[in-house]
């Protein structure tokens, strides 16, 4: 598609130069949708979306991408900035984007940040997404649902709302990435919805044309949080409803990349590792009882709408269930130990483990250089050190 069918909104420019090894997250999804690693175009691959909120996840994420030449993409909430920041978000962006940057410049990847569920409907939130177009290099622009009143936004205003953030980000090179749809469930205390919407696809077409994002996150029966369906049971995903989406989109413009969120898998190996530890302590009854009700997203289904296009997937929750695990296990193992250090590097392994797992089921790693580590002989398993797990090519 020409890109003058774009009427509203200026072009995403694509001559921005970034802090070294860093890029927009459109720059890495369309690769991916590509399947381009390296020179070859081969098999659809996916982008995981870590969201990280603290140091040792970001550290741990870095390890990740560095061991299978991945690209990396790292997402942060609203909730996430104000912990960096000591409550303030606007501080939190300053403080994670100069870390980041440091830690791009020492590396062989590209990275890519982004502002995750960006609300540029409240003033206070107009202000964070304004600060993160200047600090990262993707945002996201989630104008469809209006999170102080628990409803839907009108389209015609998500419509607008969503061409203002194009209209600041795109010539600055920040990638945009638009909502259409709500989500239903709780990802954090900032994001969280009792109601839940699929997208429309007789709205698709005007939302993608008046607004020119070129990444977009649909609403295709996916939730968020720990609990996303009734233990035993699995989230089925409009699988129908995504091919016809793609097919509108492609239609407009073929580098529209679509988002999934919700997407957290639940690890079988991280749920026994949790109990097994749980049960060494007394009265952990109500805690056992809640890790063996968390519900993930069905990684299988999740597979085939990657190969139809879907090409960045938001992961969080079952990050944080890999890091409390380990924790866990840690402090089981040893809890006399008076070193937080200890702690600290024990519970950024599981989180490397976590990150490397997502990263080869998605198929995102040999992008940018040949993995270090053997990808088939890899095997998740938080009771062994990560040296144990990674043998080298």
């Amino acid at each position: 598609m020409a890109l003058d069918s774009y009427k509203h909104t200026p072009p995403l420019n694509l001559e921005r130069k970034f802090p070294e090894n860093m890029t927009s997250a459109m720059s890495l999804l369309y690769k991916a949708k590509r399947g381009e690693k390296g020179n070859v175009v081969g098999k659809r691959y996916a982008v995981p979306a870590f969201n990280v909120t603290t140091f040792q996840s970001i550290n741990a994420a870095f390890t990740a991408f560095e061991m299978l030449g991945s690209s990396g993409l790292l997402a942060f909430s609203n909730s996430a900035l104000k912990h960096f920041g000591r409550g303030e978000a606007i501080f939190g962006l300053e403080i994670v984007s100069d870390y980041i940057a440091k830690m791009a410049s020492r590396t062989k990847i590209q990275v890519a940040t982004h502002l995750d569920h960006g609300d540029y409907i409240t003033e206070k939130g107009r202000k964070v997404v304004q600060a993160a177009i200047s600090c990262l290099s993707s945002v996201m622009a989630d104008n469809s649902t209006d999170h102080v009143n628990q409803t839907h936004t009108d389209l015609a205003d998500n419509i607008g709302l969503t061409r203002e953030v194009v209209n600041i980000a795109h010539p600055l090179g920040v990638s945009v990435e638009g909502e259409l749809g709500v989500l239903a469930g709780e990802e954090d205390e900032d994001t969280h919805s009792e109601i839940s919407t699929y997208t429309n696809p007789q709205e698709l077409e005007r939302f993608l044309r008046e607004t020119g994002v070129l990444m977009l996150a649909p609403t295709i029966g996916t939730m968020h949080g720990p609990n996303k369906g009734k233990p035993g049971s699995k989230v089925k995903l409009q699988i129908d409803l995504a091919h016809t989406l793609l097919k509108i989109a492609n239609s407009i413009d073929e580098r529209i990349c679509f988002v999934i969120h919700g997407a957290s898998t639940l690890y079988q190996e991280v749920t026994s590792y949790a109990l097994s530890s749980l049960r060494k302590f007394e009265s952990a009854e109500a805690s056992v009882k809640k890790w063996e009700e968390f519900v993930g997203t069905d990684w299988e289904q999740i597979v085939d709408i990657v190969q139809a296009g879907f090409c960045k997937i938001n992961t969080d929750t079952e990050n944080r269930q890999t890091f409390l695990a380990k924790l866990l296990g840690t402090v089981i193992k040893d809890p006399a130990k008076i070193d937080i250090r200890f702690y600290d590097i024990s519970c950024t392994e599981g989180l490397t483990q976590s990150y490397l797992r997502k990263l080869i089921m998605a198929g995102n790693y040999g992008v940018w250089y040949e993995p270090k580590i053997d990808v088939e002989d890899f095997r998740f398993d938080l009771a062994k050190p990560l040296q144990e797990l990674t043998s080298a090519v």
